[in-house]
């Protein structure tokens, strides 16, 4: 009897305040640094890859790839797109952008540094 009088009184208070249950979006995304850690290892191992084999730097960096592009996605989704850029600021979206750049950028390095040994 007792829990359901506490479920009851939950219930009602949930009911009389709905902000109380409104959880926050940014929590549930990666953070900054995040982007930047996985940009970084990206780029290192792309060059790598690349300047050594090109299509094992494709083969490496196709999971980074797929990854921001599933980050890309929800980040510019319509149901969670305008609360985090209410919650981050357009800071947050740049960065997600820059890290990604950073792991091309790696990528082609590596591609190009392969090319010129070769020539």
């Amino acid at each position: 009897m007792r829990h359901s009088t506490h479920r009851t009184l939950l219930a009602l208070a949930c009911v009389a305040f709905p902000g109380a249950l409104m959880a926050e979006v940014s929590d549930k995304e990666p953070t900054v640094v995040f982007f930047w850690q996985i940009g970084l290892v990206a780029s290192l191992l792309g060059l790598v890859a690349a300047r050594f084999r090109p299509w094992l730097g494709v083969i490496c960096f196709t999971p980074i790839a797929v990854w921001f592009a599933g980050l890309f996605l929800e980040m510019h989704s319509t149901d969670v797109g305008a609360y985090l850029r209410g919650e981050q600021g357009n800071l947050y979206y740049l960065q997600a952008y820059a890290a990604f750049a950073l792991a091309i950028s790696g990528f082609i390095a590596g591609y190009l540094w392969h090319r010129r040994k070769t020539s």
